[in-house]
């Protein structure tokens, strides 16, 4: 299966010009981002914060209870990172979910699957059906794929659902984003989670409200712990006060 799809993949790169999936620009077919956007990338490295992922130093996971177990995330919400979320949420580019996605994939055999936790499934944090429809797509679903794809994981889809819409995330305080998150999600099919350890998968981590409501509905319905990976997460001092990115 790996093979067929980067047989696909090479025949793909010679009929049709290849562009950077975080800024756009015209890339060899041989680059995997623009050379500007590769100075631009910033990693994290270890050591990193047990619970959200971000580099020691950079949270406050001390004042906080989260019920996922622990999250991981391959970049820093900033620079080129942040130009390809932009690019892959705002300007129809849902392309960019799979670059996005491999560094996922490897963060977490890395963090979770070296470490010997097994997953049982992956699944992305769901958009409300009329946002979905006006984007076209829900990043974060092409991201869990692309994570249980390249990992030979169970991708469930419809399994958590947002029924209720809600205001938008990036204008609101910590203590407004809880609120406004709270009871939107559910679980459709309890059984599909029932007794499983879930891998969640999002774009990004600011507050980390979103994952952790979504984490509840799958804890409530009989899931047995759930591990999350972020494509970035949003470090204190790149979180300017009431304006986040961590919306759907």
């Amino acid at each position: 299966m790996g093979f067929i799809r980067q047989i696909k993949e090479t025949a793909a790169e010679l009929f049709f010009p290849r562009r950077c999936p975080l800024c756009g620009a015209l890339i060899q077919y041989n680059e995997r981002i623009c050379s500007r956007c590769a100075k631009d990338m910033v990693f994290i490295r270890r050591p990193i914060c047990r619970k959200c992922g971000r580099p020691l130093g950079t949270c406050d996971c001390g004042r906080e209870r989260y019920a996922y177990t622990r999250n991981v995330s391959p970049l820093i919400y900033t620079r080129a990172a942040r130009r390809g979320i932009h690019r892959m949420k705002f300007r129809n580019v849902p392309s960019s979910c799979r670059y996005f996605g491999k560094l996922m994939a490897c963060v977490v055999r890395s963090e979770y699957l070296d470490a010997d936790i097994r997953i049982d499934c992956v699944i992305g944090v769901p958009m409300h059906p009329e946002e979905q429809c006006k984007r076209g797509y829900n990043q974060a679903n092409l991201l869990a794929e692309t994570v249980a794809l390249e990992l030979e994981l169970p991708y469930l889809n419809r399994v958590l659902v947002k029924y209720r819409r809600n205001q938008k995330q990036h204008m609101l305080s910590l203590v407004e984003r809880r609120k406004n998150i709270k009871d939107v999600f559910r679980v459709a099919r309890p059984e599909a989670v029932a007794g499983k350890t879930v891998l969640l998968c999002d774009d990004v981590t600011t507050s980390g409200s979103t994952i952790n409501e979504c984490t509840l509905m799958l804890l409530n319905a009989g899931a047995k712990e759930v591990y999350c990976v972020t494509a970035t997460v949003a470090v204190l001092s790149e979180m300017p006060p009431m304006q986040t990115a961590e919306n759907n």
